[in-house]
Order: structure tokens, then sequence, then C-alpha cells
């Protein structure tokens, strides 16, 4: 009788070991969590869910707050390919996600002031926050981190902004579409709204020039000398020069005297030639 007792203690303990390996989000869970419907549908973009939460007893207050805990784990994507003039929807399931977290403050009252260890109510998730459609798990926890219940799969219905995956585009620009680069045509693609980027010039570059910079002939080259002055003054003469009696011109100077005596000598000369030959006769 006493191996038999025995047994079961160990029995027992080896099931409750069990447990918490094997299930440790039930061990820890309480009360019950439902959605009146697992499928929402949009309507102005937003989903409204109606939700049913059950605690094991009733609150010490009539309000707790509480976290939804929204994880998605497949996204409806509407996208443009080759090949297909409309949009085709691709189910695209994804892990690891980071859940998106809604807090609640939960009446548990009804109008007269009596608290219930149940409640129903309703609320809702807009695109605003981040949602879209596709498929979500749902989690409600209280303030303490406490599971309420078991996670609920929502199905979020509606139809996602398109995405442009083809590999050329003539329609990108609409509001509506959202282009992807890179997805068929690779990841080398020409961008032809960047700005031009000047290339980079290794040779000399064109130079302004500044300050004021020395003449080739000096001021001193640019003054007129006594000869040029004379020259310059009388244009209309012959520029005939006598060493020692400077430029004859016909406005006179030394030149001049010496050139009216030139017939008179030539007289004198004829005269004496003819005086010599009557003497030798």
């Amino acid at each position: 009788m006493h191996v038999h007792k025995i047994r079961q203690a160990l029995f027992a303990l080896l099931a409750a070991i069990a447990t918490l390996v094997f299930f440790p989000r039930d061990a820890h869970a309480v009360g019950t969590f439902k959605l009146r419907s697992t499928e929402a549908n949009e309507v102005s973009g937003a989903w409204h869910l109606y939700v049913t939460i059950e605690l094991p007893k009733a609150p010490l207050t009539a309000h707790q707050s509480m976290k939804f805990l929204f994880t998605k784990t497949m996204v409806y994507e509407r996208s443009l390919i080759d090949g297909h003039n409309e949009p085709v929807l691709n189910r695209q399931a994804l892990q690891n996600q980071t859940p998106s977290v809604e807090s609640l403050d939960v009446d548990f009252a009804d109008p007269s002031g009596k608290i219930f260890k149940g409640t129903r109510f309703d609320f809702g998730l807009t695109r605003a926050r981040g949602y879209e459609a596709g498929e979500y798990k749902v989690e409600v926890r209280t303030s303490d981190g406490t599971t309420i219940g078991t996670p609920a799969r929502l199905v979020l219905k509606g139809d996602n902004p398109v995405v442009d995956r083809r590999a050329m585009a003539f329609n990108a620009k609409e509001k509506s579409i959202k282009k992807v680069d890179a997805y068929d045509a690779g990841a080398n693609q020409a961008k032809n709204d960047e700005e031009p980027v000047a290339p980079a010039s290794n040779g000399p570059s064109e130079v302004t020039p500044t300050g004021t910079a020395t003449g080739f002939v000096p001021p001193e080259g640019l003054e007129e000398t006594d000869e040029e002055k004379l020259k310059t003054r009388n244009p209309k003469g012959c520029g005939c020069e006598v060493v020692g009696l400077g430029p004859t011109t016909a406005f006179g100077g030394p030149g001049t005297a010496l050139l009216s005596l030139v017939p008179v000598l030539g007289i004198g000369i004829a005269a004496a030639r003819r005086r010599s030959s009557r003497r030798s006769a």
C-alpha cells in the first residue's frame, strides 16, 4: 500500500513537470478570450472587432487595463507583375514579426455599477496605425503580463495598395501604385530622377584674372623725343638734314640759308672762268 502511494505521487510530479515544460503558456494563462468572428471586413479603412473576455473571478475594480497584441503572420500583397494587366494576389507568410500593441481600458461593470468576471466589448483597427489586409495572431494580456485565454487567429479582409514589381513600368507614378525597385530587373537599374553629378576634372581649369598688370612698354618709352616732335609738327617737310646744321624744311631752318647761296656761288664761279680765259688769250 505504501509503495502504491509513492508511485501515485511520483506519477503526479512527472505530469506536473511535463505540463510546465511542454505547455508553459497554458500554465500561466487564466480565463478565456474569444473573438465573435475570426474574420473582419474593412469599412472605410478600419476593421471592427467584437471580443468576449472572462476572468477566473470578478476583478476588484470595474475598469481593467489590458493589452491586445496583434502579430502579423501573413500579408495579402496585390502586385503588378510582367505578363499580367491586373494585380495578382500574393499571400506572403511572415515570421518573427514584432507585434503591434493596443492598450485598452476594459469595463467589467454594468450600468448599475455591479462588477462581473466576464464582459463583451468592441473596438476598431485602422490602417493609420499600420494594419493592413492579412492574417494575425491575437493575444490578450493583463497589465502585469498574465495571458488571458489562448491566442486567436484573425483575418483582416480588404484590398491593400498595389505594388509594382514589373521590370519596366509606365504608370508607376500613379498614387495607387507603389514601385518596388530591383525586383525583376536586378539591382543595378538606372535612376532618371536623380540629378547628374558634375564629373571631376583633373586638368587645369580657367582662371579669372585679378588685380592690375604692368605694361610691356615703360611710361618713358611713350614720350616723344625732340626729333619726333619736329617731324610731327612739320609733316610736309622733306626731312633732309645737313650735318652740323640740322634738318632743312620748306618753312626755314639752318639749311635754308645755305641753299639760298648756291646760285650766287654758281654765278661767281662762271665769271671767274671767263676772266681766266680772256687773260690766256
